[in-house]
């Protein structure tokens, strides 16, 4: 009898349940908002279209399905849907026209995992925190780099290298020189230091950027596979190694700066961040004081510190890879740059103005580079839309700025070096074209950009003014890139530093 009782009521809680859930199904596929969601490939049930990018660079197999699909186009990484937007006139809508529609950045495992939990300025949401952070970088950059801070920077860091051109009798790879500079304006800028080629401090960096680079690649199987954040890939323990490196180093740094902060003296970037904590304790600020806890700060200048110096050090590989086969375009710049900059002296701003053709350089070396080709993934805040189609809040959303850079619609001779295209008929620097974005756009533009900038143009004025650059006899360059579809790098070469007259 008991047994009975006790499986009538099983019976009808089962019933009940079974009830529920169909009308429950039936009501969310009733109700739910429809979208239009932009055409794409095929996508395989929990792997998406990663295999399609096996063996392609990401970018280059978004621009093939250009074709098939047009400039917007829904991709699977694994199960995460991503919209991709493969033309300018897509990108600035995004970007520019509706900002702040897509002014987030995606929360993934890995994301999350290495800032602190969306602490950083690069990889950390679109929030109040986030806004200011963003304001305190910038106010502390535009100080750190007026009047001739970033001049003696230059300068200093020039110094360092040159002599050790100087004296490389045989062909080098000018990689670790771009490093060691890149480092020195950052250090400078950040924390007051300066290095040599063969510190172990510096040795250590480099191994540390370049590991990152090498272990990161094409992106990490853990955002995508879930159970694998139980038992991750050597990839993943790789790269947790060398972040928690770097991160140790960034708090070494801040803590030597702690011990010796005055608030009266600011002396540099990390100063001037520890001021606003600081400040925020002192005022009894509990909101800010939330806002800029040490984690913070530590994501903070590690942001500033480590994007800075890939921007410079790469887009230095480019150039000189590209004027080593260009002797044409390397004679221009050199009859520029003798009748501006002194064989020594301060790198002075002023230079800039009157050096349109080794900015055209610069600009072109950063267009056919495309050294970080999708940029950072954003990712949609609200519901929005692009063109005719939907973009669904929280949906990731990939600019394909190599293809903007090489759209034949938009450039003429989309694979040839011709600096002169960014000038205008007097030689001067022409408007910045739309097609031209290496440093993106709209409330995520490069933090880095004011200082990248004059800083590329007086680095390369600076190298020219010495040295003309080939490539050793009997070498053939090769233009291909490595380091997946995160960022392109050249390959290893070499060249040759012929001291000028």
């Amino acid at each position: 009898m008991g047994g009975i009782l006790s499986y009538v009521p099983l019976s009808l809680t089962t019933q009940t349940l079974m009830v529920a859930a169909v009308f429950g199904t039936t009501a969310y596929y009733m109700f739910r908002k429809s979208y239009r969601l932009p055409p794409g490939p095929f996508a395989l049930p929990l792997i998406g279209n990663v295999l399609s990018f096996k063996g392609t660079p990401m970018y280059q197999k978004l621009a093939e399905w250009t074709k098939t699909y047009g400039p917007v186009m829904t991709v699977y990484l694994g199960p995460i849907r991503c919209v991709a937007l493969n033309s300018t006139e897509v990108v600035l809508e995004a970007l520019v026209t509706k900002q702040a529609d897509f002014a987030g950045r995606p929360q993934t495992y890995s994301t999350l995992k290495f800032s602190d939990g969306g602490k950083s300025i690069a990889l950390g949401d679109y929030h109040a925190t986030w806004r200011l952070h963003r304001k305190l970088a910038t106010k502390a950059l535009r100080h750190f780099i007026s009047g001739n801070q970033l001049e003696q920077r230059v300068t200093d860091s020039l110094a360092k290298v040159i002599p050790l051109l100087k004296n490389a009798k045989d062909p080098i790879n000018p990689h670790e020189y771009n490093t060691l500079v890149g480092v020195n304006i950052l250090c400078g800028v950040c924390f007051g230091e300066t290095y040599d080629v063969d510190d172990a401090m510096f040795k250590n960096m480099i191994h540390l950027f370049d590991e990152f680079l090498n272990s990161f690649g094409n992106g990490l199987l853990e955002d995508i596979i879930p159970p694998l954040r139980l038992c991750p890939t050597g990839k993943m323990k790789q790269l947790t190694k060398v972040m928690d490196e770097f991160f140790g180093l960034m708090d070494t740094f801040i803590d030597e700066h702690r011990k010796t902060f005055s608030p009266d003296h600011c002396r540099d970037f990390t100063d001037s961040i520890l001021l606003a904590q600081n400040e925020a304790i002192e005022e009894g600020d509990e909101l800010t004081k939330s806002r800029i806890t040490d984690e913070h700060i530590r994501q903070t200048v590690g942001d500033i510190f480590g994007a800075g110096i890939d921007t410079t050090r790469f887009t230095l590989d480019w150039a000189m890879l590209y004027l080593a086969t260009s002797p044409e375009v390397q004679s221009k710049v050199h009859e520029e740059v003798d009748k501006v900059v002194p064989k020594s002296g301060t790198m002075l701003l002023s230079y800039r103005n009157q050096l349109p053709y080794t900015e055209a350089v610069l600009h072109e070396v950063m267009r056919l580079s495309s050294v970080v080709p999708l940029s950072l993934p954003h990712s949609t805040i609200c519901d929005t839309k692009i063109g005719d189609y939907d973009i669904p809040q929280g949906t990731m959303v990939l600019l394909n700025l190599w293809m903007m850079h090489h759209d034949p619609d938009k450039w003429t001779d989309v694979e040839d070096f011709k600096p002169e295209r960014f000038l205008d008929e007097t030689g001067a620097m022409a408007p910045k074209p739309d097609s031209w974005l290496p440093f993106s756009a709209g409330r995520r533009v490069c933090l880095g950009e004011s200082v990248a900038k004059p800083e590329l143009v007086l680095l390369l004025a600076g190298y020219m003014r010495q040295f003309k650059i080939s490539l050793p006899d009997g070498v053939k360059p090769d233009f291909e890139a490595i380091g997946g579809g995160f960022v392109r790098t050249p390959k290893p070469f070499k060249v040759v530093f012929e001291e000028r007259d």
